[in-house]
């Protein structure tokens, strides 16, 4: 059901997306990073991520499961882009970072569980991993997609018990879109143990 609501409305996503100012995350991230790093951008959606990751020299993987915005990225990004679902990645100890804004809030708890054993699998040693969420507890549909909402205390019980991450950072930001600022978002570096 999410991949045919991208699909049928990754225009509209793009064009909704693409300029967002995420400056101050980006550099948040970026601290923990060495020039040229390589990257994999989970869910590259609109491409903005990874525009901003390869224009500032990383090395970046861009991945996505729905194949219209996978076909969009083709032309719109000079980085390597694959059709791949995050849930199917298979990398082992090759990514200094994993970038995955906006993209495990469609996921169940036992979803993100899974999905961040695969992304500590693809990170070396001490790689980081940033995620953002929207801010809340719920669980629940809007507007035909299902979406995991996490505060900081819903996360840090998620990941009670792991032995895979440890959080770095844990901030709350508003919504960079004009017309959503009532909406608050969790944003996490993990840093692979």
């Amino acid at each position: 059901m999410i991949k045919q609501y991208y699909n049928a409305n990754a225009s509209g996503m793009i064009e909704n997306t693409l300029k967002l100012d995420l400056k101050p995350i980006y550099e948040r991230f970026e601290k923990y990073l060495k020039p040229g790093a390589k990257l994999l951008d989970v869910g590259f959606g609109s491409g903005r991520d990874s525009l901003h990751f390869d224009a500032n020299g990383y090395e970046v993987v861009s991945i996505d499961f729905a194949s219209e915005v996978y076909n969009r990225g083709k032309i719109l990004l000079n980085t390597e882009v694959l059709l791949v679902d995050v849930k199917d990645i298979k990398y082992k100890n090759e990514f200094d970072g994993i970038w995955a804004s906006a993209v495990l809030f469609h996921f169940t708890g036992d979803e993100i569980k899974d999905v961040l054993v695969r992304c500590h699998d693809a990170l070396i040693k001490n790689g980081v991993m940033y995620i953002s969420f929207k801010y809340g507890e719920e669980e629940l549909i809007r507007h035909g997609r299902f979406f995991n909402d996490f505060t900081e205390d819903k996360f840090n019980k998620l990941l009670s018990g792991n032995e895979m991450f440890e959080i770095t950072e844990i901030w709350q930001t508003h919504d960079a879109r004009r017309d959503h600022q009532y909406q608050n978002w969790l944003n996490v570096i993990l840093t692979k143990k």
